[in-house]
């Protein structure tokens, strides 16, 4: 079942491209929705088709298709959505997070899905969609809302990570020595 089946959406029939996004009326507040993180670009929802347990869209608030629209934009919305990840860790504590940018026939807008995958479970590409009442999606709305995360916050987590890589390839430079050592090995093999 898609969103437009589970939704009373024929209000969209007749509208232009951007006013029949089901998505731009997220943003605007027109079809409701669990959000878990908005600022002022981009907005995040819990996937009411879920392929696993918190799955959540990371969308712009300014409708466009493809991310090499709005590069600047896109950029923001990618750092929206490491903020999400950060907050799905927290409040749900999955084995790892994947990110997916596919995009959608139905949904015309750009957006990035961000997948908690746990212990033990099937292939999200196997996955069919959960079924998780409205109930269970506000609690875990609520919970993941209630991690606080700042823009600046995540911004530095990127940058350290960014520095230790730097050290790593730093680490892996050989001395003029030991790659004579390694050639003269490759050499005499």
């Amino acid at each position: 079942m898609c969103i437009r089946d589970s939704l009373n959406l024929s209000f969209l029939k007749n509208l232009s491209m951007e006013e029949a996004c089901i998505f731009c009326q997220i943003v605007k507040r027109n079809v409701k929705s669990k959000i878990v993180h908005e600022d002022e670009v981009s907005l995040a929802f819990l996937d009411i088709n879920p392929r696993s347990k918190g799955m959540t869209i990371v969308i712009p608030k300014q409708h466009y298709q493809n991310f090499d629209e709005n590069f600047e934009l896109s950029a923001r919305v990618f750092l929206s959505a490491l903020i999400v990840a950060e907050k799905l860790k927290q409040a749900l504590n999955p084995k790892e997070i994947f990110f997916s940018i596919i995009p959608s026939e139905l949904v015309k807008h750009f957006h990035i899905r961000v997948y908690p995958v746990y212990e033990n479970q099937i292939p999200l590409a196997e996955a069919q969609p959960l079924k998780i009442s409205e109930a269970e999606l506000e609690a875990m709305a609520e919970k993941i809302r209630s991690i606080k995360i700042e823009f600046k916050q995540a911004k530095e987590k990127v940058e350290k990570k960014e520095e230790v890589k730097e050290v790593k390839e730093e680490e892996k430079k050989r001395t003029e020595e030991e790659i004579y050592w390694i050639k003269r090995d490759f050499e005499i093999a």
